[in-house]
């Protein structure tokens, strides 16, 4: 009898420490949830910190959500986000230029290159890819709003990064740039055009064939008289 109620004592405590047990590790997974739902919160409540209230779609979603924002003007500045890296990146156009020439690189009849100067600005904590922006006619606002603009409709597309001279950049031979965090510079990008148009819209956030580079869109509509020849 006296042995019985030994091991009954027995297999009560060893139920009791399992118990213990699993109520620690319940504890330790709902403090570890805790801990990240509170640094994806702290990240995002950074993100908010440095962007306009009015471009923020959804301020609790991760990654934050920014409405797209069409019809910006020369000088203003547009925030996206990125895909890759899921980040803020401020975008300003400061001027636009027209040539058929970038050094070597020709273009002939219809077709030059709009030369975008841009400073961008990293306002996330890692490393941004910086993607080159795209063009399409004045008209077709709500084509690019609504991803239905297809890579056959754009009037251009984003080909090289330039020096201050306007020519292809020797230091950049990957024809790509990056920025660091807090990291804020300035890149003319040329754009290849088809043909000439009486305005157009200078965008970031293409999306065709289930493909964006970014996750919203920020626009410039450029008229032709604002814009310098060369």
């Amino acid at each position: 009898m006296k042995k019985y109620v030994l091991i009954m004592m027995i297999l009560f405590v060893s139920a009791l420490l399992m118990a213990c047990g699993g109520e620690n590790d319940e504890t330790k997974a709902s403090d570890n949830n805790t801990a990240g739902t509170q640094e994806d919160d702290s990240d995002n409540q950074e993100a908010s910190a440095n962007l306009p209230e009015e471009v923020i779609r959804e301020a609790d979603a991760d990654p934050i959500e920014l409405e797209d924002q069409m019809g910006l003007a020369m000088g203003d500045t547009g925030y996206v986000i990125t895909q890759s890296e899921n980040l803020p990146l401020a975008v300003t156009l400061n001027s636009v230029e027209k040539t058929q020439d970038l050094g070597a690189e020709t273009k002939d009849g219809d077709e030059f290159y709009l030369v975008g100067d841009f400073t961008f600005e990293n306002l996330g904590d890692s490393n941004i890819k910086i993607e080159k922006p795209d063009a399409a006619l004045g008209a077709d606002d709500s084509v690019i709003l609504n991803d239905e603009l297809t890579k056959g409709d754009q009037l251009g597309m984003g080909a090289w990064y330039l020096d201050d001279q306007n020519n292809i950049d020797s230091d950049n031979p990957t024809n790509a740039a990056s920025l660091d965090p807090g990291e804020e510079a300035n890149h003319k990008i040329a754009i290849s055009m088809r043909e000439s148009a009486d305005d157009y819209i200078i965008f970031f956030g293409l999306y065709t064939s289930n493909n964006r580079d970014y996750q919203n869109k920020a626009a410039w509509t450029v008229q032709s008289d604002q814009i310098d020849e060369n």
